[in-house]
């Protein structure tokens, strides 16, 4: 899998754009891929993150609950958040890609509605972490499991209350050039595809260098 998205801040630390990575992406179909120069602003105050909110890296992900590749780049955004705990913000923004993925879109919305009760990290992570079993019945029972109020979160799924932030989620990704998941915006550049550790840092480094050096 060849990583198309590496924009032109990371080219003098060697990383060129036919740079092979491990893992891939899901694409979003009909879509085509679309040049990577301009800097988009994918930053919004209600969307879930977690870090510093004055980091001076804020990775920005779109990603899908039940694609593989945002899946494998899970343990990966824990470790770059562990090595720079005072450098990078995460926020992550829905992208469910409903024409591969049958439970995206309930999935996206029951976290969100995990986050009505503040919980919406343990419900994120617990969703990637049984990809394999999301249905129905998996969202009430781990809602029950993290102590949920189960008749608020019910009614919330049932109406399909969230159902405006995803879609939200879901158009602003697209309008910035979002092809499939994961997709990344490190301050304001879009990256295509899972990303192995060595190059966060790499990646990481650049963008605080081209914060600090502007």
């Amino acid at each position: 899998m060849l990583w198309f998205g590496i924009p032109l801040f990371l080219q003098p630390l060697g990383v060129k754009p036919e740079s092979e990575i491990i893992g891939g992406y899901t694409k979003l179909p009909g879509a085509s891929e679309q040049p990577t120069s301009k800097l988009y602003n994918v930053v919004i105050d209600n969307a879930p993150g977690v870090g510093p909110r004055d980091a001076p890296v804020v990775i920005v992900e779109f990603g899908d609950f039940q694609c593989p590749f945002t899946q494998q780049e899970e343990p990966i955004l824990k470790q770059v958040l562990q090595k720079y705990p005072e450098a990078v913000r995460l926020i992550y923004r829905d992208f469910p890609i409903v024409d591969v993925h049958n439970e995206a879109l309930a999935a996206a919305e029951a976290a969100r509605c995990a986050a009505q009760q503040d919980k919406y990290w343990p419900y994120h992570d617990a969703l990637f972490a049984n990809q394999e079993g999301l249905g129905t019945a998996f969202y009430g029972s781990l809602a029950q499991s993290l102590g949920f109020d189960v008749v608020k979160f019910n009614r919330c799924r049932d109406g399909h209350l969230t159902l405006g932030q995803v879609k939200a989620d879901f158009e602003a990704g697209v309008a910035a050039g979002v092809t499939g998941t994961p997709t990344f915006f490190v301050n304001g550049h879009r990256i295509t595809g899972a990303i192995p550790l060595d190059l966060w840092d790499k990646i990481i480094v650049a963008a605080i260098k081209e914060k600090f050096n502007k």
